[in-house]
């Protein structure tokens, strides 16, 4: 059995893929609590599909770029569950590769995903055709960001920005999404999976301050 984790992002994705193919999935709103509620509603998911949690074998979880907060609470379950399920089977997702899926599902040309980094700053990656990943996530800024020459691609509510197209993360594209790298990656430990932040927390920044002071 899969569980799916997307906390990386205001909107929270979760979902259960059982071994004969059906799928469970919630949504937690944005105006939500993720620390409070993504335990409580995994557990929700378990007893709808009449599963237990040990029952879990895989787990697919979006690490970043996104939300710092968030996308410790995805990370730290997944540890959390790989303690007590020894041969538990991970696999990373990244919010920009996520996307390129989903818009590339539609559209057959290359493009940039990019996200909200705050601060004038960005989170890109380009993708070829059929959302093949031929670059690095990287941080820009905006003069850079203006300088790109091939579409845009952002997550609804993240940005506005001219002549840019939009993809919406759902539960549904983000189990379709999970069933397909589980089936085409064979997964690593939950002791080794990293949050990927691309830019420091402000925590970060502020300790190698003090220290350079």
């Amino acid at each position: 059995m899969i569980l799916a984790i997307n906390t990386a992002f205001l909107t929270a994705n979760l979902g259960l893929i059982l071994d004969n193919g059906d799928c469970h999935g919630k949504t937690i709103d944005a105006k939500s609590k993720h620390s409070e509620n993504v335990l409580k509603t995994i557990d929700e998911l378990c007893q709808e599909a009449k599963v237990n949690i040990g029952d879990v074998d895989k787990v697919s979880v979006v690490v970043g770029p996104g939300s710092f907060t968030g996308i410790r609470i995805g990370v730290a379950i997944v540890k959390g569950l790989g303690v007590v399920k020894e041969n538990l089977k991970v696999f990373p997702v990244s919010s920009l590769e996520l996307m390129a899926y989903i818009y590339s599902q539609k559209h057959k040309s290359s493009f940039v995903c990019v996200l909200n980094a705050l601060s004038n700053l960005y989170f890109v990656c380009e993708f070829g055709e059929n959302g093949i990943k031929i670059g690095e996530e990287r941080m820009i800024d905006k003069d850079e960001l203006e300088k790109i020459d091939k579409k845009l691609v952002c997550l609804s509510g993240d940005l506005e920005m001219d002549e840019a197209d939009y993809v919406e993360i759902t539960t549904e594209n983000f189990l379709e999404y999970t069933k397909k790298i589980t089936q085409e990656k064979s997964g690593i430990s939950a002791d080794i999976v990293e949050p990927v932040y691309i830019r420091p927390s402000q925590a970060e920044a502020n300790l190698k301050s003090a220290k350079n002071y």
